[in-house]
């Protein structure tokens, strides 16, 4: 009995000291750079207004602020990267942290957003 005890004890200080899980930020050339990669999701979060003014060609739009968005979002390939972004950043900041709560394992924030993207010069798509 004791010895059980420990070893709960143990697995339970082990579990506090892992890093929990997060997204990752990066830039919009860090996230090209991803992308001209190939095999990863391109995943826009804003509205569809937002959507028709431009968007990354090969993503998938799924509006963060819909209320289906955590179903939506759930039926993406889990094991594959996937790349978030909104205007400037920080819905898909906020998408980032709902994907990761439900088992993404490798996303990433393109800090800056679309905004951040067209000042890098990169193309978009209408």
């Amino acid at each position: 009995m004791l010895r059980s005890i420990i070893t709960f004890g143990l697995l339970l200080v082990g579990a506090t000291l892992l890093p929990a899980q997060t997204f990752k930020n990066v830039t919009p050339a860090e996230a090209k750079q991803l992308i001209d990669k190939g095999g990863v999701i391109i995943l826009d979060v804003r509205t569809e207004g937002e959507w028709n003014q431009g968007h990354l060609k090969g993503a998938t739009r799924i509006d963060v602020m819909d209320k289906q968005f955590k179903q939506k979002v759930s039926k993406l390939d889990k094991s594959k990267p996937i790349v978030v972004y909104c205007a400037v950043g920080g819905r898909s900041a906020y998408a980032s942290d709902d994907m990761v709560k439900l088992g993404f394992t490798k996303v990433y924030n393109m800090d800056g957003g679309i905004k951040g993207w067209r000042k890098a010069g990169f193309p978009l798509q209408n």
